[in-house]
């Protein structure tokens, strides 16, 4: 055997390398000699080493924490946090209904069960729901759609007042029939009668279908429907988080989509409902990380053990390479939760990155030792030549990885620091782990020798690369050149809802409000010390073509109110408070509500055969055959009667009810707004926030840097999740 000199007169640099390949040499030498011992203290190590991992692994998605808190903008938002922090880590509940009135009572019900949850639920907050909106709601339309409510409700003065004596399905079609009698007639008439009857016939071919449909008495007292946003209604949940979860949010979440089931909240009752908001992102994006982590970490050793089983065709090696590996993988994974806490959207790929970068150290050991141990040297001379003659290397390599990635520390991207730190120590523990550990478990793992002269070449026309060199650096040329065009067009997408699974509920219904809602789920938070200075901010952000709104505490003390009061105090004359709450009647059985559709099938055919209004003659005619039908049908379901029953008034009762309690609005201050709307805009020091929606698109990051950069221009201590992503 040839061993390199030890004793050759070098330069410096020359001599540092030959020491440093000496102590690798002797590091090994070591390992073999101690085996049994290094691999003992190996075990311990990685078993302490997952235990730490176990207790303290947790994953924070959190993209404000993978930014420098000293930035300026992160100092503005730590202060939010802490001054309004209601406002942070919560679940919007998007409640979509059938009609106003179902979407409204849905977010009721869910609110009131939540609330009673205390121990998975913080806080429940029903934006306009409260009773201080039920009372004063009427203040908040202007003037022109008041008077147009105060005469939507003067011609159907006589149905509500009907409805309020005899809140029943009876009574209802009783008030129809004399509706019939004087149409076409002089005096007064029962407005939207064609209307209605449509309305009834459609709540019975539904429940024929099996579908539900209760009709919309809401949009027929106020005239228009008010489209999809007037159907929809939200919830804004803070839950408390269990820590001791991968998943911190995930038991509140489960809480509140098993509520959710338990109020038959769903299709079938004529509501969706659905999840998004910050908590229920992050635990999607949990989620997928971890799925995708452990998916790509069992891909990259799947991938690596067909590698070395291809490189070293002996199990005893594959083996060793494979313990040294997970050995150092979970030294690893210690490490990172010990330096630098929970793990990041960034840090946590450092399972891929060691994995990869750990296994071609074992590769490039195991096959020099295969090499000098197939070429007739004993095993320890074997393991000395490798360590002269690759240590080096495997060093010079450990050390240049991890200089590429500790260029990643001086930056103010903390999550990309974190990866740094981490994947730059994991090269030197890959080195430790290669040199110490895969010697010794070779030495208690001793392989056969290969019989007979290895080839140390290969034919030609197994290296299609040296074959067809030439051919090869040509397309590459052309590919490169090819590619260019594409490589200058390429731009970064900084907004990290973009990398998640746009299939999760909270993704997609979070994506859905920010391009359909007009109140869009990004919104520009600016602090100000009072709410004067707030309100004079807010003025002048109202100016800008980019911003739909800026609201502050203020913005909800309505305008004009003596006048509206006045309009209100108006229709309360027409229509008393005290007359809008629904007499407390039994509910009619089965065989009162069938003989009431049977009488009003005969004035519907009676009515047809005589109208003047052929279009509403046409309305009679249809439900008076509809009616046959549906008796014909259900003649054997009594149950099904009281069910059309609570389809229909159930709906009209509760807005009568609530009509009655708006009409007793009276004069709004500061002082009577609610506190949970205080503590969203008014802070216990008087300091007061600013909330800023955008009149732009901001799923497009075009539109969301133009959002930001125009209210910078008049608040340049903006905060928010438009302004963190765009930084």
């Amino acid at each position: 055997m040839n061993w390199p000199d030890p004793k050759r007169h070098d330069s410096r640099l020359e001599r540092l390398g030959r020491g440093i390949v000496l102590g690798v040499v002797t590091l090994v030498d070591g390992s073999r000699r101690a085996a049994g011992a290094v691999l003992v203290l190996a075990l311990l190590l990685t078993a302490a080493s997952l235990y730490y991992t176990v207790t303290h692994f947790a994953i924070n998605t959190d993209m404000r924490d993978a930014l420098s808190r000293d930035l300026p903008f992160q100092q503005v938002q730590v202060r939010l946090d802490r001054e309004f922090p209601v406002l942070s880590d919560t679940v919007l509940v998007v409640i979509d209904g059938q009609t106003t009135g179902l979407a409204t009572s849905a977010a009721r019900r869910l609110a009131a069960r939540l609330r009673a949850r205390s121990h998975w639920i913080r806080e429940v907050y029903l934006p306009g729901g409260s009773e201080f909106f039920r009372r004063n709601g009427l203040l908040y339309l202007s003037e022109k759609q008041l008077w147009a409510l105060s005469n939507r409700l003067s011609e159907a003065q006589p149905l509500i007042s009907q409805l309020s004596r005899d809140p029943t399905l009876p009574g209802l079609l009783s008030l129809l029939g004399r509706g019939l009698e004087r149409a076409g007639r002089t005096g007064p008439q029962l407005s939207n009668l064609g209307t209605i009857l449509a309305r009834l016939r459609r709540a019975m071919r539904a429940q024929e279908q099996g579908r539900f449909y209760q009709i919309p008495w809401g949009e027929l007292m106020r005239g228009a429907s008010g489209g999809e946003e007037a159907r929809r209604t939200y919830v804004i949940i803070q839950p408390r988080f269990d820590y001791g979860r991968l998943q911190p949010a995930l038991r509140a979440l489960q809480v509140i989509r098993g509520t959710v089931h338990a109020l038959h909240l769903d299709a079938k009752h004529g509501v969706r409902v659905r999840l998004t908001g910050s908590a229920a992102l992050d635990n999607e994006q949990l989620k997928t990380v971890s799925q995708g982590a452990g998916i790509a970490t069992v891909l990259s050793v799947v991938l690596v053990l067909m590698l070395l089983v291809l490189a070293l065709r002996s199990a005893r090696m594959v083996a060793a390479a494979l313990l040294t590996l997970f050995m150092g993988l979970a030294w690893t994974a210690a490490f990172a939760l010990f330096a630098t806490g929970p793990l990041n959207l960034m840090s946590v790929a450092f399972a891929v990155l060691f994995v990869g970068l750990s296994v071609d150290f074992g590769i490039q050991f195991s096959m020099r030792y295969r090499e000098e141990y197939d070429a007739g040297a004993p095993h320890d001379e074997a393991l000395q030549l490798t360590g002269w003659g690759i240590g080096g290397a495997l060093c010079l390599a450990a050390v240049s990885a991890s200089i590429s990635f500790y260029s990643f520390v001086p930056t103010e991207y903390a999550g990309i620091v974190d990866l740094g730190i981490i994947a730059g120590t994991s090269m030197f523990i890959a080195l430790l782990a290669n040199l110490t550990v895969l010697p010794a478990l070779l030495t208690l793992m001793p392989i056969a020798r290969r019989p007979g002269p290895q080839q140390r070449t290969l034919p030609l026309w197994r290296l299609p690369v040296q074959r067809y060199a030439r051919a090869i650096v040509v397309g590459g040329a052309l590919l490169a050149a090819a590619s260019l065009p594409l490589v200058l067009q390429a731009r970064f997408d900084f907004n990290p809802l973009h990398l998640q699974n746009p299939h999760g509920e909270a993704v997609a219904t979070f994506e859905y409000l920010l391009k359909h809602s007009k109140t869009s789920p990004y919104t520009i938070d600016i602090i100000e010390p009072d709410l004067e200075r707030a309100g004079r901010v807010a003025a002048k952000l109202e100016k800008l073509d980019v911003v739909s709104s800026a609201l502050t505490l203020a913005s909800y003390i309505p305008g004009d109110q003596a006048k509206k009061l006045s309009i209100i105090q108006e229709m309360s004359l027409l229509l008393p408070p005290f007359a809008l709450l629904p007499a407390k009647v039994p509910a009619p059985g089965a065989a009162t509500i069938r003989s009431a559709l049977e009488k009003f099938e005969r004035k519907l055919e009676s009515f047809h055969a005589g109208a003047a209004d052929r279009g509403l003659a046409r309305e009679a005619a249809a439900l008076a055959r509809a009616i046959r039908g549906y008796l014909v049908r259900f003649t054997s379901s009594p149950g099904t009667l009281v069910t059309l029953q609570r389809r229909v008034i159930s709906g009209l009762l509760a807005q009568v009810r609530d009509l009655g309690i708006a009409l007793g609005a009276a004069p709004v201050t500061l002082k009577d707004l609610p506190h949970p709307l205080r503590d969203r805009y008014l802070a216990a020091d008087g300091t007061a926030r600013v909330e800023v929606f955008s009149a732009l698109d901001l799923s497009d990051n075009r539109n969301m840097r133009r959002f930001v950069g125009a209210v910078r221009t008049i608040a340049p201590d903006a905060a928010g999740a438009p302004v963190m992503l765009v930084e």
